[in-house]
């Protein structure tokens, strides 16, 4: 047999394996989808992607006009959009969807998921002080702890908030999938990334 013909045997014999077995994430993926498709889970999910540069708006100003905040560029709505066709394909049960008053957060949770309510304890940390930061950190450890649902729990925040409560790097539209354990106890299943493949 030629040497060219065992490449292409071995190529063949790769992208098979490839194609039967997926990648570590894939897999990684389909465990937190099937873990979502439980139940009672809270969804820990950063804003998606916002316009950049200086024309994009003040990242820590609350404006309820949106006008003057940094606002979802298309990218960032094409990502919370695939998020959702994620979610619907699968029959992820939702029982509510909150976000942060930040006008980012509540169009990606449109986007996404359909709508939500605005909650307080979901405001970008960066933009207070640091005793009103940990009490708001303190407040969201409960939420997530405490939750008891049946469905899931949708909260759509902000990278410093996230980093608050799990050590996680998060890139827009990723999110974290939370097991509550009761008071402000939780555990962490692992993160689920807007641009991992199917």
């Amino acid at each position: 047999m030629s040497p060219a013909a065992v490449f292409r045997i071995s190529l063949a014999t790769v992208l098979l394996a490839a194609g039967l077995f997926g990648t570590p994430q894939t897999h990684a993926d389909e465990a937190l989808w099937a873990r979502l498709a439980e139940g009672g889970k809270v969804v820990l999910m950063r804003h998606a992607s916002v316009v950049e540069g200086r024309n994009g708006g003040d990242s820590l100003l609350r404006d309820p006009s949106c006008k003057n905040e940094r606002n979802l560029s298309a990218e960032g709505r094409h990502e919370a959009k695939t998020i959702g066709e994620r979610f619907r394909a699968r029959n992820i049960r939702i029982e509510a969807v909150r976000h942060s008053p930040y006008c980012r957060t509540a169009e990606t949770a449109k986007i996404t998921f359909g709508g939500g309510g605005e909650a307080g304890y979901l405001s970008l940390l960066e933009a207070l002080g640091a005793e009103a930061a940990a009490a708001q950190t303190a407040q969201l450890n409960q939420v997530i702890g405490a939750y008891a649902g049946k469905g899931n729990l949708v909260l759509v925040t902000h990278e410093p908030n996230i980093n608050a409560v799990s050590f996680e790097m998060m890139k827009p539209a990723d999110f974290v999938v939370l097991q509550p354990k009761g008071g402000s106890e939780f555990e962490e299943l692992g993160v689920v990334r807007s641009g991992a493949t199917e």
